[in-house]
């Protein structure tokens, strides 16, 4: 017993300590609320996303689109699983963001991760990084259209500062074409998902235009 308290733990620790180069936009509005002179910094850990907060997100993202999939062969619960374990690497290696992570980072990803899980999770670890099951194809299409709804959500200044700091693009037109390049091919397994990600990314476009 004393054994799971202390990996659960320590599961909690690195969850929260563990940074993303998202912006988490609500979290951003209490700081500009309680610090009147705040300057948004792209690397300040007040602002950032905790990856504690992403797994949450995920799981949020997942329950709302789930019923529009259409798609009897996706199971939530399997999608869930998987969208609670998936980037459990990073408490290892820490987070890469999209645009930049190559092969090697991945494989070191989930070699960390395969020695953090029990064993029990290995064999839903690797289908949710193979996509093999439509679960799978339907959890890493939400942890890839997360973050777009969080760069729809925050002040279109702020997204892009931040990608210019992480990626260094900050033409709206090229912001864009990075995001569809890099994640639209995670949603044409599906056209509900497919639909909703064009519908986001025009909205997006459209308040990264206006900036």
């Amino acid at each position: 017993m004393e054994e799971i308290l202390n990996k659960i733990e320590f599961l909690f620790e690195k969850y929260s300590l563990e940074r993303r180069a998202t912006t988490q936009p609500y979290l951003l509005q209490v700081v500009q609320r309680q610090v009147p002179k705040y300057k948004y910094d792209p690397q300040d850990d007040l602002v950032r996303e905790t990856l504690m907060e992403h797994v949450g997100s995920t799981a949020v993202v997942a329950t709302a689109l789930y019923p529009f999939l259409n798609d009897p062969e996706v199971n939530l619960g399997d999608a869930l699983t998987m969208l609670a374990v998936h980037d459990i690497g990073e408490l290892a290696v820490h987070d890469e963001i999209t645009f930049t992570k190559k092969s090697e980072g991945q494989n070191l990803e989930r070699e960390a991760a395969l020695k953090l899980l029990d064993p029990y999770y290995h064999r839903i670890y690797d289908d949710a990084e193979a996509k093999g099951s439509k679960s799978a194809k339907f959890a890493k299409a939400v942890d890839k259209i997360t973050p777009d709804i969080f760069d729809y959500l925050t002040p279109s200044n702020i997204t892009i500062k931040r990608l210019k700091h992480f990626i260094g693009i900050d033409k709206p037109e090229e912001i864009i074409e990075t995001i569809v390049k890099h994640k639209r091919p995670y949603m044409l397994w599906n056209p509900f998902m497919t639909e909703f990600h064009k519908y986001l990314i025009d909205k997006l476009a459209k308040k990264l235009a206006m900036e």
